[in-house]
Formats: structure tokens, sequence, C-alpha cells
């Protein structure tokens, strides 16, 4: 039987996720914000028969089994307990949250409530970067050892006004480099030791942070945000048999490269998917839940728990 998803928040992420649901077939039934005009809006838009006036009316409606949550990060604790403690599972979307005594307060409530729990990081499971990975695992780069992921765009604060506001969880780290770091994490594991430099605003938020992940086996992998300057959006990993190269918007690629150590074009991957594929992680979601898992294989629960605490190492929010 398919689940029935309730949407806390309806701003433009969840519009997009709406979007790709339908790729999917996957089934809205109900959708709550803090404004009952947007409400409805949202509901017409994507045929959602129940409306409600609150998060709390949300949360506890019997016909939803599972809540995908897209408020302002500095929300997410306060919802995802609130969601948690109905019984309801949660994708929660990313960041998972703005400092780790968060992240470890929602997994201890998803434990006690015996329900699903993950972060909505949906690159995750785009079908390239899982092919990515299975190249890794077959060794068609040999053993991976450095990362390099960039995530920098130029946001100015009249294009993108919450980057830039504090109270609304902005700054480039949490709001840009958790993608880089979940691509070196996946790659190389939790790094041995951890630094980062920031540059900061004066609303109270980064600009731009670096990061250095390293590795007593002697990995290490550079990741570096920004939202003043366009970067590159490139990512690549190097092992010791060759490396991966993906292309701009290395996140949301459909395509990437293996080039061998001396530079020669191996083999590139192509892949078609519907929408912008935020689809594929809700259709892991409602798998793991129907396996009567609590945590997903691909990105547990507990991982992203130790993600947010290295966030954390790199920039206090």
């Amino acid at each position: 039987m398919a689940l029935r998803w309730g949407y806390l928040g309806a701003g433009g992420i969840a519009d997009i996720i709406a979007t790709d649901f339908g790729h999917a077939g996957l089934k809205i039934q109900a959708v709550a914000t803090r404004d009952m005009a947007r409400t409805n809006a949202f509901a017409d838009k994507f045929n959602i028969p129940n409306r409600h006036p609150d998060y709390a009316a949300l949360v506890t409606d019997p016909e939803v089994d599972v809540i995908y949550i897209s408020t302002v990060q500095t929300l997410h604790r306060d919802h995802a307990l609130l969601a948690i403690e109905a019984g309801k599972h949660v994708l929660l979307e990313k960041p998972f949250t703005m400092n780790a005594a968060d992240a470890h307060e929602i997994y201890a409530a998803a434990k006690r409530k015996n329900v699903f729990v993950m972060e909505a990081m949906w690159t995750r499971f785009l079908p390239t970067m899982t092919a990515v990975f299975a190249a890794i695992n077959a060794g068609e780069i040999g053993t991976p050892h450095f990362v390099y992921a960039d995530h920098s765009q130029y946001l100015p604060i009249e294009k993108a006004p919450r980057l830039w506001n504090r109270e609304q969880g902005g700054g480039a780290h949490y709001d840009l480099g958790i993608y880089p770091m979940h691509m070196a994490i996946r790659t190389l594991g939790f790094p041995d030791s951890v630094s980062g430099k920031s540059i900061m605003t004066d609303t109270g938020v980064d600009s731009a942070t670096a990061a250095v992940l390293q590795y007593n086996n002697g990995s290490l992998a550079l990741i570096n945000s920004c939202m003043t300057m366009a970067g590159t959006l490139t990512a690549a990993i190097h092992g010791d048999k060759g490396r991966i190269e993906i292309d701009g918007w290395f996140f949301e690629q459909t395509t990437f490269s293996i080039y061998d150590n001396n530079h020669k074009l191996v083999r590139t991957y192509e892949e078609k998917i519907s929408g912008r594929g935020m689809q594929y992680q809700a259709v892991h979601v409602e798998e793991c839940i129907a396996k009567g898992l609590t945590e997903s294989p691909i990105l547990s629960l507990a991982d992203t728990v130790k993600i947010m605490e290295v966030m954390e190492q790199v920039h206090v929010f």
C-alpha cells in the first residue's frame, strides 16, 4: 500500500519536490503552512485533499503516514519533534539541523517512538550518484584518497534574502556546504580531524566557508561553499588508479567521466531523469518503511547526526 504524505511547509523547495512526487506517482494526502491561503493554493495546485490550519492538526491527521518538513532550518528541530511525537515517520529537509545537539535530540526521539527519520539529502539517491559510487566500489579508480567539491553561487541579498538572515538559518556553510560535505564523507568516511575558515557578513552569517577534512590514512577532502561569488560547482574524486570528475552543479548532475592516471578518458556515464530527481529519496523512504526500517541503509540517521557534528566543527552557526 502506498504511503500517504503530509507536507509541513509549502515553500519553493516543497513546490519542486511535490512536482517530482508526481513523476513517481507518490501520494500527497495533506498540507499545512502558517497561512491558510498559502495552504489552499498549494493544495489546489497539487490536488491535495486534506488542508490543515496548523502543523499540530497535520501531524495528528490519521490519514497521513509520513511527514515531509520543508520549513526554515532553524525550525527543523521543533517541527521534527512535533511529527515524531505524533508517531509519524519524517523526511526532514537539509540541512537536518543547525547544530549537533538538535540532531541528537531528534535521533533520541525517533528511537523512542520507533519511527523512520531521514535527512532529505536528495542527491544521494540520484541514479548518477548511485552510479558514481558503484564505480568506486567496483575499483574503477582504485582506492579513493582525495575529494574536492565546490558549491559556490552568486546569491546577493536581494536575490536570496533568507540566506543572509541568521534567524532563518542563512549562511553558505549550512545551506550550500552541506552538499560537498555529504559528498566528501560518503566517499572517504568520517574524518579524523577537521578545520575550517569562514568569511562573516554584517548580518551575522558566513558568506563563504572552506573546510579541510583529514584522515589518518593520508586521505584528504577540500570542500568550500560561497554565496557571494560564483564557483565551478564541480566535484572530483581521486583514487590511486584514476579519478572521477563531475561537472558543474555536481550534486544534481546526470553525467560524470572517469579518467586513468595518464589523464586518458576511460568512460563517460550519462543518465536521464524526470524533473529535478527529488522523487528518488521519497521512493527510498517508502521502501524503507515498507521493510519496517527506522533508518536508511544509504543515509542512516546515525550518520546524519555525525555529519552535523562535523559541520559544527567547521563552523558554529
